[in-house]
């Protein structure tokens, strides 16, 4: 081989080898773009020629009542979704499937048609459209014809149902406002919907479908309903029962009186824990849309009005705190109209002389509240008062909350301007505020910041966080609370403005108020709030009730209009937590102790044989008997080992019940017997004889509705 040939043969191989080094280069800088660079990218793109995703709304937490019942749920529902890119014959499926749905061919065809890779084309299907849409499907991939060069099931299958959740109320109206309401993609609006929105809203996850090259489905992926995508519950301080009776009264309140609505609101003062919160007209979540909007907000919280008379307790206990008067002191009231000033007069429904503070507050004095006012400095009584929460937000979790219109009594332009203060006319609270400060007194002194919500809990039950009673601030000292509790037991005794709102053995501590409205810049003379506030039983209270109505007719003054709806509330809220009178207690256990003595004879009378059976049947007949006052019932110990009573048989039908049955006195073999007829799911404490039970005997029950039953001595 020639030097020349050998060199171009060298060359020859370099450049081989150059150009073969060159395209090994390209190739794995290809391979990086591609594998690392673009790699995610192509990924997706290529996942998402055979899967298509769609996603799914998460699952919202329950909201449960006190005791556990369902008050706001989410169920499971579909909606029709579609891929316009997939439907080819747009026509022709709208006009089969419109019908099918309920909506007009054009309509649909417009939906379908929508330059997107994802429609909503109807949410929430009611189970009659979704059996006829599948009905329809079956059918339809028989015979569809699309146009040539296309799959027949493409159309058909670009449009199909997934899994959804729908926020649904099953209490209906009661505690609607305080509930609030959802969007139809579960966001919260109002309410505790709104309030806790990203509590009890769940995590969004994605719903996908495998498709060949077709078109067709081959699989799909559902995980709407996994524990992961579900929300936390809600837990609230309010009682069902207590929110029904509430509620109940209120609007046989309202149509009694031909009002334009009105408001209650029941509280435990020990703990500022709320049990109710009821208005008139109600609201509907499940239909929200159907209320205007000032009915779908709680007024309890959000709105503001004039207190009138009720405001008269806080200067007084004010005054009485800071040993500026004394309850039996006396003011002269001016025989009914007083001059504040030269040009300005404040006037009393009726002519009163020389009454003391107690009687001030008893007959509801004007002039003699003013006069009281007038003891203490401008800037003390601001004091009190804002302490009392007027003129502050409460602190509840709960949105929209008004603080109220205070008006300084330092700052008053004139001598009318503080008197009118003195008697609840020119300032605005909330019925919440209202209650709070009334509360105080009935918890030695101390405000409590008011709990809706008792717990938050996870979807698998464990306890996230538990909201517990919260003290605010010390207003009174306890001595003065006292002293204003049975001032305002004068209220609600003969000589009182209220004794309508007296009830049947219980003592009662309250107030009435009467405020004009507002209409524009000037007072109504037609138009009232009545109003009344109380404390049962006035000695140790442990309930406090508010009850307001809006524009009475035929009567306008808060003790004849609000006590009487209060005196039920009451009474009926009392025997919900196991507070009986005492005279009625009384009373049954005579009863008790004479079916005893009856029986004790009859036995001596037996024969021995009958009497030995009676002795094997003993955990069938005997019982311990209940004794109390105006206390829960409870089982005395010493007693119950000498006085045994054979309890009536229990005649509960068979089938769910709706009112909890009483099963004191019956052993867990006689209990079983009630709950095996009656559909109840009980869980057992103790053993021996039922002593009591939650539900209390006679609150409304929901059939399979959970309950505790407590046992206690032997059997």
């Amino acid at each position: 081989m020639t030097p020349t040939i050998g060199k171009w043969v060298r060359l020859r191989i370099v450049m081989v080898a150059v150009g073969l080094l060159l395209v090994s280069l390209w190739i794995t800088g290809r391979f990086f773009q591609l594998q690392i660079l673009e790699g995610r990218d192509l990924y997706e793109e290529a996942t998402g020629e055979y899967k298509k995703f769609c996603p799914i709304l998460p699952v919202r937490g329950l909201i449960l009542d006190r005791r556990g019942t369902e008050l706001a749920v989410s169920a499971r529902v579909s909606s029709l979704v579609a891929h316009p890119k997939q439907i080819k014959n747009a026509g022709r499926l709208s006009r089969e499937l419109a019908p099918v749905l309920g909506m007009k061919s054009l309509e649909l065809q417009e939906i379908i048609t929508r330059p997107r890779p994802f429609v909503w084309v109807k949410r929430h299907l009611t189970p009659e459209r979704e059996e006829a849409f599948l009905a329809w499907k079956a059918e339809a991939e028989k015979r569809y014809k699309a146009p040539k060069g296309t799959d027949p099931r493409r159309d058909i299958d670009a449009v199909y149902l997934i899994p959804e959740a729908k926020r649904i109320y099953p209490q209906r109206a009661l505690a609607g406002p305080i509930l609030g309401f959802c969007d139809i993609d579960g966001k919260g609006l109002e309410g505790l919907e709104s309030q806790f929105d990203e509590t009890l809203y769940g995590q969004p996850k994605q719903y996908w479908k495998m498709i060949d090259a077709r078109g067709h489905i081959v699989s799909t992926g559902e995980k709407a309903w996994d524990p992961e995508v579900m929300g936390n519950n809600l837990v609230l301080t309010i009682d069902r029962t207590i929110q029904h009776i509430a509620e109940k009264e209120l609007a046989k309140g309202v149509e009694k009186w031909h009002a334009a609505g009105g408001l209650a609101l029941v509280m435990q003062p020990q703990t500022g824990e709320i049990l109710a919160m009821a208005q008139t007209p109600a609201m509907d979540p499940n239909f929200y849309f159907k209320y205007p909007e000032d009915d779908r907000r709680n007024r309890n919280v959000t709105h503001a009005l004039e207190p009138g008379s009720t405001y008269k307790i806080f200067i007084a206990a004010a005054a009485l705190d800071a040993q500026m008067v004394k309850p039996a002191d006396k003011f002269h009231c001016e025989n009914g109209k007083y001059a504040v000033s030269s040009k300005e007069v404040i006037h009393d429904c009726h002519p009163y002389g020389t009454l003391t503070v107690q009687q001030i507050i008893q007959k509801s004095s004007n002039i003699g509240a003013y006069k009281i006012s007038t003891k203490m400095r401008p800037a003390v009584l601001d004091e009190y008062l804002k302490n009392f929460g007027f003129g502050l937000r409460s602190g509840i979790i709960f949105p929209g909350e008004s603080s109220g219109v205070m008006r300084a009594l330092r700052h008053a332009r004139s001598a009318i301007d503080r008197a009118t203060v003195a008697f609840g006319q020119g300032i605005a609270v909330s019925p919440l505020q209202l209650l709070m400060g009334l509360s105080a007194m009935g918890n030695d002194g101390e405000v409590m910041e008011p709990l809706l919500v008792k717990e938050i809990v996870s979807p698998q039950g464990q306890k996230i966080k538990e909201l517990q009673p919260r003290p605010l601030r010390r207003v009174l000292s306890p001595q003065t609370a006292r002293t204003m509790l049975a001032i305002m037991e004068t209220v609600t005794q003969q000589g009182g403005t209220a004794t309508q709102a007296a009830v049947e053995g219980f003592t009662v501590a309250g107030k009435t108020g009467t405020a004009q409205k507002l209409v524009g810049r000037a007072y109504s003379h037609s138009k009232f709030n009545a109003l009344f506030i109380g404390l049962v039983p006035a000695d140790k209270p442990v309930l406090a009730i508010s009850v307001i109505i809006d524009e009475p007719r035929g009567a306008i003054y808060g003790g004849v209009v609000s006590a009487p709806i209060f005196k039920e509330i009451a009474a009926q809220s009392l025997r919900v937590l196991g507070y009986y009178p005492e005279k009625e207690l009384k009373k049954e256990n005579e009863a008790v102790l004479a079916k005893n003595q009856k029986g004790k004879k009859e036995q001596k009378n037996e024969k021995p044989a009958v009497a030995a059976k009676n002795g094997k049947d003993k955990e069938n007949n005997e019982s311990a008997l209940v004794l109390g006052g105006i206390i829960p019932f409870s089982v005395a110990a010493a007693n119950a080992q000498e006085v045994k009573f054979t309890p009536p048989k229990l005649q509960v039908p068979p089938g769910p019940v709706t009112v909890m049955p009483d099963l004191r006195g019956y052993t867990i073999r006689q209990v079983l017997d009630v709950l095996n007829r009656s559909g109840l799911h009980c869980r057992f404490e103790g053993s021996g004889l039922a002593v009591g039970h939650d539900p209390p005997p006679g609150a409304a029950i929901n059939p399979g509705e959970s309950c505790v039953v407590r046992f206690q001595g032997s059997s």
